[in-house]
């Protein structure tokens, strides 16, 4: 499968304020996070995938072609779902998402039909006659997906999609997100709680300053850095803590025998177990601990200049 999003060399500008510097990367498929503090050209790059913003340099593609050249076609390809409200009061859930099926190409009739469809689909199914204004911040993000579903497009973004939302509608909303992957459709998941993107992304692209950072997979990412283990020793404490200090390995803990062992990133597990040799104890448990993204998010901004670390 071709790439379904594909940015080349991407720069932006506001005045003399460069806010992307040569972004690239493409999307196959599933869902990416898209992480960085405040200023990182996260928004900058989301409107200029929306045709909101002209780059000063390079090239976005949907789906094979140059977004430039799609005009009011672009809408058809991709669905937005803005942090900020984007309801008009005074209009039933229904009415507004079917409005907005409008706008973005569909006939009424298939319009109301598909409002019906997505608004059931996202669990405003009763409340879908209420007047959007009367809605509780949950079900208002709920709306926005709906309404960035409902003509049924290839591309979702995602902007702080589980902002103001309680522990239970997160979840319900993580789920969808979820689903909607496995549906086929390709998201682009921008936030500030970190643990969405590792519940939902397979892949992470990280901006600061308007320069990519990083762009992998979740997995290969949180995997790259040094190799964190616990492993329970039976043995000679003191003799296992030295062993480890000779070979530059950092060890901590060992209450009961259960240490917290790192190793430096590209070596094998057996310097543990060569380690417990030397000892001469052995290792009755290892187990892999995973380095978490949010760990490693600021770790990347720190070596790269730092910045607000508020996503």
């Amino acid at each position: 499968m071709g790439a379904i999003l594909r940015v080349e060399g991407a720069k932006a500008r506001y005045g003399k304020l460069e806010a992307l510097r040569g972004v690239s990367f493409e999307v196959e498929g599933g869902a990416v996070g898209l992480l960085g503090p405040n200023g990182a050209g996260k928004s900058t790059l989301i409107k200029a995938v929306l045709g909101l913003l002209p780059l000063a340099q390079g090239r976005i593609w949907l789906m094979g072609e140059d977004a430039r050249k799609l005009g009011p076609a672009l809408r058809d390809r991709v669905g937005y779902v803005p942090e900020r409200e984007g309801t008009r009061p005074g209009m039933s859930g229904v009415a507004w998402v079917a409005f907005l099926g409008e706008i973005s190409g569909l006939p009424r009739s298939a319009a109301v039909e598909r409002a019906h469809e997505v608004l059931q689909y996202v669990g405003l199914g009763e409340s879908r006659y209420r007047n959007v204004e009367t809605y509780s911040t949950g079900m208002q993000q709920r709306l926005k997906l709906a309404a960035s579903l409902v003509h049924d497009p290839a591309l979702v973004l995602l902007d702080e999609p589980t902002a103001g939302m309680d522990p239970v509608g997160r979840e319900e909303m993580l789920d969808l997100c979820g689903d909607l992957v496995r549906q086929g459709k390709t998201l682009l998941l921008s936030t500030h709680i970190l643990k969405d993107v590792e519940a939902v992304c397979s892949r992470v692209v990280i901006l600061n300053r308007g320069e990519m950072l990083s762009y992998a997979t979740v997995e290969d990412w949180t995997r790259s850095e040094a190799q964190h283990f616990l492993v329970q020793w039976e043995g000679d404490r003191e003799a296992f803590e030295a062993a480890c200090r000779k070979a530059g390995v950092a060890v901590s803990d060992g209450h009961r025998g259960l240490y917290r062992v790192v190793l430096p990133s590209g070596e094998s597990l057996k310097v543990i177990f060569g380690l417990a040799q030397e000892a001469g104890g052995t290792v009755t448990r290892l187990v892999r601990e995973s380095t978490s993204l949010e760990t490693l998010f600021l770790k990347a901004l720190e070596q790269n200049g730092g910045g607000d670390a508020r996503v």
